[in-house]
């Protein structure tokens, strides 16, 4: 009982200083880039595709293993603005696992997951992805821009129709 005891104790704070070590504390920096992100992903959900890309660079390149090629700014603005009447984002998370800053460029890692909903006629579909990004931005005129990025997709299964 008593070796049990102390298997568990040793365990329990096994865990929390490997969690401890795990945790990150952002620069200002940092977190005025993670913002950038955050506002984003906030303006996409609410519908404002326009202000959702504005911290786009124009010469902004995207690649998704969803697609052939990289995409441009113009392209994702179309694509998101012609689904805009369809499409209802419901939900998003999150999570930042690094973000790498230099004066005038930064490159931020994280996991996302969302979900949406489609409407095509009276047919519902509700549609979740999750996966990982990996964005890098540069600073102009004192605004972090986003000049490219690449997102990796989880397999999913549970998307459904709803009646």
């Amino acid at each position: 009982m008593k070796t049990s005891f102390m298997c568990a104790v040793v365990a329990f704070t096994a865990f929390f200083a490997t969690t401890t070590a795990f945790a990150q504390e952002w620069t200002k920096t940092q977190k005025e880039v993670w913002q950038v992100v955050e506002d984003s992903w906030t303006k996409w959900k609410t519908g404002d595709i326009e202000n959702s890309f504005a911290m786009c660079h124009e010469k902004y390149q995207g690649w998704s293993d969803n697609d052939a090629l990289p995409v441009t700014k113009e392209q994702v603005i179309k694509f998101f603005t012609d689904m805009k009447n369809i499409m209802k984002p419901e939900y998003f998370y999150l999570n930042p696992a690094r973000i790498l800053v230099t004066e005038n460029a930064a490159v931020v890692d994280y996991y996302f997951e969302y979900g949406v909903t489609i409407t095509k006629g009276d047919k519902k579909v509700t549609k979740e992805s999750k996966g990982k990004n990996a964005e890098f931005y540069i600073k102009e005129g004192g605004k972090w821009l986003l000049l490219g990025d690449m997102t990796a997709h989880e397999k999913m299964e549970n998307n459904k129709e709803n009646d």
